[in-house]
């Protein structure tokens, strides 16, 4: 029987779910949002939608990310949705520390989308996504979306056409491409 690719997907991104636990004490600290473009940001009070031009760096614990433009909206009291988007020449980037120790999450993308309620990220075109361990990187992922699920601790990769200008370092046919590299035991264990 014969699964579609989508299924596929899925079902890696399933398996790979121990791959990315936020640092839980980063929603604990205060959120730093800077950006330097010429008007570096911009608030509507009356809908609710703050947006950030220019180099914009926001940090929260070990959550960072960069972007040059950043669009927040308050859905209802307490729900925002933000969505990131990077420049034509560079890319979106996140960087968070896990909980466990020494593991770093890092992804990339042309844009990522955040549902603080749903605590839920997507990375939108072309996105890529490391986890380092000691400094080291250890898997990767490069799909059209990759959505990290941080409630469920679950990653899920989708394939699909890549976006325009992507083409050239998007996995050949759309394909997601998940690599997994071996762990060795700690010394003393088989």
């Amino acid at each position: 029987m014969m699964r579609s690719t989508s299924s596929v997907v899925l079902l890696l991104g399933l398996c790979a779910a121990p791959l990315c636990h936020a640092e839980r004490a980063d929603r604990l600290q205060p959120m730093v949002v800077e950006s330097d473009g010429r008007q570096a940001a911009s608030v509507d009070l009356n809908r609710k939608i703050t947006v950030l031009n220019g180099n914009v760096s926001i940090t929260q614990g070990t959550l960072r990310i960069l972007a040059e433009r950043v669009e927040i909206r308050e859905e209802a009291p307490g729900r925002f949705m933000a969505q990131a988007r990077g420049s034509s020449l560079q890319p979106t980037r996140f960087r968070q520390k896990r909980d466990r120790q020494d593991e770093v999450v890092e992804a990339e993308s042309n844009r990522v989308e955040y549902d603080s309620a749903a605590e839920r990220v997507r990375f939108i075109g072309d996105a890529k996504l490391r986890v380092l361990r000691n400094g080291k990187v250890s898997d990767e992922a490069h799909a059209a979306v990759i959505v990290y699920d941080q409630k469920a601790d679950t990653l899920v990769f989708e394939g699909g056409s890549p976006p325009a200008g992507a083409a050239a370092s998007t996995p050949a046919n759309g394909r997601a491409r998940l690599v997994f590299v071996p762990r060795q035991a700690p010394e003393g264990q088989p």
